[in-house]
């Protein structure tokens, strides 16, 4: 009997010998996450061949260092392996090939309480978690942590499942164990906590838990830091602010604090605070140019560009900064000082630095100049990232406006897309340079191959309605904008366009009226509906309001249609002499506008 005992202890420990380079949920190496197991490909053991029965030849030997799971089941200095504990263990490998969890789960922890060893424990463990089996998963971890009472991650998984578990005493005195076990910094460990309390459904008893934790260690500054990132996390804006004033209480200029601090204000919608502080901070820590990085940022979400220009510059004339440096080109851009921004990208893109993006800048900025040439040259250096694709449509629709249309035809056939987007706005932008070069049947036929392969993409429908009333088509025109607003009844775009196609092109005016007054309820501060109201109260006789919204138009936007439009109202009333001053200004900054041309043909023939 003992000796058939013997001969199954051998097999198992064959088996799980044989096992051991790939079992299914190895231990994981240390990461920010501990709870969870590492997920690595690893060996079936169905896929195991049966020993032969011939006598192989004698591999070379290689000398290995056992695993831990190896050096437990085996050690003498253990209870040693037993048939019982072997079978548990192997059922528990391979259920886990076979993606049986819960009889993994089960198994490991018999095995884990049989063998009363700390590496089996510690896979039981890793395994329940993963699993989502938290009964289990503390269980097998109160058993590591009393095998390995010194082992600071047995401790922190441990306390995590008694959170879990609404045992707030426990965890607290195993969260204690943690930070006086562990060899990583206090401000490390407070935080791994903060981590592991984040991901808990109750967020109150979270908080509660930190807040014990801070009345032990009153005088530690990243407790409170940690307090205030949880308090921040679970929207306890108040709570989180009294502890980072703390936590800077008990430690001056840091920056980690300090920025957040600013980011609780920012929560709290105290955002001139959050600017007065991080000033503040500034004038203690002149030098400190991580901080004052982080205060231009901010001070470009509030809109103060020139305040954060200077601020970039700062620290670009300190350090070099290319990052500051890019950051001077957008925010000059932006402030439309062009020649600034120009300069700061040249100098970015000779750097090598921000290449990519400060060439494309620099092409929409000759671009803005009508340098054709250099703007497309500019383009082309943009090879890769987030402007590649944009710089490649700005490429076919600059050659189209030189004239260039079977140049930049052939670049948009060229263009290798991905993305049903991507091949939308390619679709865009090449019936662009043919609308540009009047060669509307040609776009015509281009969007309509588009919804062929696109159907119903709403761009390409508007854009194809626009064609139509180009080639006087309006009731394909029309038909194209009702199939919008039936896809996409908020479409304010479409609602204006329709309304406006149908006041100006039919006799529907009332009809076309309600779909702009839709558009304008939406959106009652944008001009181009502003202007549609304006010459849907024309075409309805009443003069009076039609000037009223024409000219509230042509304030917000100086358009050649609105001045067309408002010039007319203003001639049939009788004020001549103001619509010839509005075209004639108008036809200075457009002088081939049809729309423009054609008002003041039929009025001044």
């Amino acid at each position: 009997m003992q000796k058939m005992r013997n001969i199954l202890i051998l097999a198992f420990a064959s088996l799980f010998l044989a096992s051991c380079g790939g079992t299914f949920l190895e231990k994981p190496a240390a990461s920010g996450n501990l709870l969870a197991p590492q997920s690595k490909k690893t060996t079936s053991l169905a896929s195991k061949a049966a020993p032969s029965t011939s006598v192989p030849t004698p591999a070379p030997s290689i000398k290995r260092s056992p695993t831990p799971l190896e050096e437990s089941v085996f050690s003498p200095k253990g209870k040693g392996l037993s048939a019982e504990i072997l079978q548990y263990l192997m059922v528990a490998e391979i259920a886990g090939q076979r993606g049986k969890l819960d009889i993994a789960v089960a198994n490991y922890l018999q095995a884990a309480k049989l063998s009363q060893d700390a590496s089996v424990a510690e896979r039981a463990s890793r395994i329940a978690i993963f699993a989502r089996k938290d009964r289990a998963a503390l269980a097998a971890s109160k058993i590591w942590v009393q095998l390995a009472p010194e082992s600071a991650e047995a401790h922190q998984i441990t306390a995590a499942m008694l959170v879990r578990a609404g045992d707030l005493e426990s965890a607290l005195r195993h969260f204690e164990q943690v930070l006086s076990l562990s060899n990583k910094s206090e401000q490390k460990i407070f935080m791994l906590i903060t981590s592991l309390l984040s991901k808990e459904r109750d967020k109150n008893i979270a908080l509660d838990i930190m807040k014990r934790l801070i009345a032990k260690h009153p005088k530690s500054p990243s407790a409170y830091y940690a307090y205030a990132n949880l308090a921040l996390l679970t929207k306890e804006y108040e709570v989180a602010y009294k502890a980072i004033n703390k936590a800077l209480a008990l430690k001056k200029y840091w920056n980690e604090a300090a920025v957040l601090k600013a980011t609780i204000l920012h929560r709290l919608g105290k955002n001139d605070e959050a600017i007065a502080w991080l000033a503040k901070e500034l004038q203690q820590q002149p030098d400190n140019f991580k901080l004052r990085l982080y205060f231009a940022r901010k001070l470009v979400d509030a809109k103060q560009y020139p305040a954060a220009y200077d601020e970039f510059q700062n620290v670009y004339a300190a350090e070099n900064n290319m990052g500051a440096l890019y950051a001077m080109g957008l925010l000059a851009n932006r402030m439309n000082k062009i020649e600034l921004a120009e300069k700061h990208f040249t100098r970015l893109s000779d750097s090598g630095e921000h290449k990519n993006e400060a060439n494309f800048y620099l092409g929409q900025i000759r671009e803005k100049k009508k340098d054709y040439s250099q703007a497309i040259d500019r383009y082309s250096k943009v090879q890769t990232g987030v402007y590649a694709f944009e710089s490649r449509l700005r490429i076919i629709i600059l050659l189209g406006k030189q004239g260039k249309v079977s140049q930049a035809r052939e670049q948009a056939s060229n263009i290798n897309v991905s993305k049903p987007g991507e091949q939308v706005r390619l679709y865009i932008a090449e019936g662009e340079v043919l609308r540009e070069n009047k060669m509307h049947v040609e776009a015509l036929e281009l969007y309509t191959d588009g919804l062929g392969t696109i159907p119903d993409n709403l761009d390409l429908l508007y854009a194809r309605a626009l064609i139509f009333e180009k080639l006087n088509r309006i009731d394909e025109a029309i038909s194209d904008l009702r199939h919008i607003v039936k896809l996409d009844p908020q479409n304010i775009q479409t609602l204006n366009a329709l309304g406006y196609t149908l006041v100006d092109k039919t006799d529907k005016v009332h009809e076309g009226m309600e779909y702009i007054q839709q558009a304008y309820q939406m959106r009652p501060t944008d001009p181009a509906i502003i202007d549609s109201m304006g010459w849907a109260y024309y075409r309805l006789g009443k003069l009076d309001k039609a000037v009223t919204y024409l000219k509230r138009a042509f304030a917000l936007f100086n358009d050649a249609e609105v001045a067309a439009h408002l010039g007319e109202v203003l001639w049939v009333r009788g004020e001549k002499d103001e619509a010839k001053r509005i075209w004639k200004d108008s036809l200075r900054e457009t002088p081939t506008h049809d729309t423009l041309l054609n008002a003041i043909k039929r009025f001044m023939p």
